[in-house]
C-alpha cells in the first residue's frame, strides 16, 4: 500500500520526498500548488505509512510500486518532482513508466555521485541509529535556535530561522521509516547517468545554492548530459528549500514547468 495525500484539482503534480523525510515535508508548499494542480504527495515505499517493497531498497521495484499507486489516483499523466532520494526514485519511475510522466523536475537529486565500497554499506548501517538519536535528543530542544542550527545543519541554510514546529516535524519525519539505511546505501553506490540518458520526458532542475548535502556542482554534471534542461536556483536555501523557502520554491517550480511546457 502506498500512502498518498492529495489536495486541489487540475494538472496532476506528484511530489517525492527525500531520505530523512516523509510526505509531510511538502505541507508548506502544498496549499500554493493546490491552487492550480491536483497535488499528490506519497510516502516512498518503506517510508512513513507506505509498505516496503522487497527486502532492501531497489530503485526499479520502488519506482514500479509507486507508479502503480499513483496510477490509481489519476487517470492522466502527471508532472513529477523529486527531492534528493525522491529525485532518484522519480528518474527511475520516469524511465520505467514513461507514459505516466509529462515533465520531470529533479530538486538536488541523489544518485549521481557514487561512492566506493565500503562507504555506502557503512553509511547505511549508521544512518538509522543516528536518526533515532537525533529524534530522541533533538525534538525536545528544537525550540532553541542554536539547537536547530546544529540539528539541521546541511539540510537547511539557516536552521535558526526555521519555525520551531517545522524543525520538530523534520526531526520526527523519519520515525516510521524502515528503509532509510537500505535507501542510503543504494543511492550512495548508484550512478544514474545511464538512466538520465534514457529519459524521454522534458527535464527541469531546482537547486538551493547553499546545498552541502548534494552540492550544486552536481547540477553541472547533469546539464552536461541534458543541456536542454531548464534550471532554477534558490538563493539562501540548502537541500530542502521547500521547507525553508516555500514561496521561492513554488515560484521556481512554476517557472520551470512553464518553460518546459513551451518546449513540448
Amino acid at each position: 500500500m502506498i500512502a498518498i495525500d492529495q489536495a486541489g484539482s487540475g494538472t496532476p503534480l506528484v511530489l517525492l520526498h527525500g531520505i530523512g523525510a516523509s510526505r509531510a515535508i511538502w505541507h508548506r508548499v502544498m496549499p500554493y500548488l493546490a491552487r492550480e494542480h491536483l497535488v499528490l504527495t506519497p510516502d516512498l515505499p518503506g517510508f512513513g505509512d507506505s509498505a516496503a517493497v522487497g527486502s532492501g531498497f531497489d530503485l526499479r521495484l520502488t519506482a514500479i510500486a509507486l507508479a502503480d499507486g499513483l496510477a490509481r489516483r489519476t487517470a492522466e499523466p502527471f508532472d513529477l518532482l523529486g527531492n534528493s532520494l525522491g529525485g532518484a526514485v522519480g528518474l527511475a519511475l520516469a524511465v520505467e513508466r514513461p507514459e505516466l510522466v509529462r515533465r520531470l523536475v529533479l530538486a538536488a537529486p541523489a544518485g549521481f555521485s557514487p561512492r566506493p565500497w565500503p562507504l555506502p554499506a557503512a553509511a547505511g548501517l549508521a544512518i538509522g541509529p543516528a536518526m533515532a538519536l537525533r529524534r530522541t535528543f533533538g525534538a525536545p530542544v528544537s525550540a532553541i535556535p542554536a539547537a536547530r542550527s546544529v540539528l539541521l545543519r546541511g539540510a537547511i541554510a539557516q536552521p535558526g530561522r526555521l519555525p520551531p514546529e517545522e524543525a520538530r516535524m523534520m526531526l520526527e519525519a523519519s520515525r516510521r521509516s524502515r528503509r532509510i539505511g537500505a535507501a542510503l546505501e543504494t543511492v550512495l553506490r548508484t550512478d544514474l547517468t545511464g538512466q538520465l540518458r534514457e529519459l524521454e520526458a522534458p527535464l527541469g532542475l531546482i537547486w538551493g545554492r547553499l546545498d552541502r548535502v548534494i552540492p550544486i556542482s552536481t547540477l553541472e554534471s547533469i546539464r552536461a548530459l541534458k543541456p536542454a534542461a531548464v534550471v532554477e536556483t534558490i538563493a539562501d536555501a540548502a537541500h530542502v528549500p521547500q521547507a525553508e523557502r516555500p514561496r521561492e520554491f513554488v515560484a521556481a517550480l512554476r517557472r520551470v514547468l512553464d518553460r518546459l511546457a513551451d518546449t513540448d
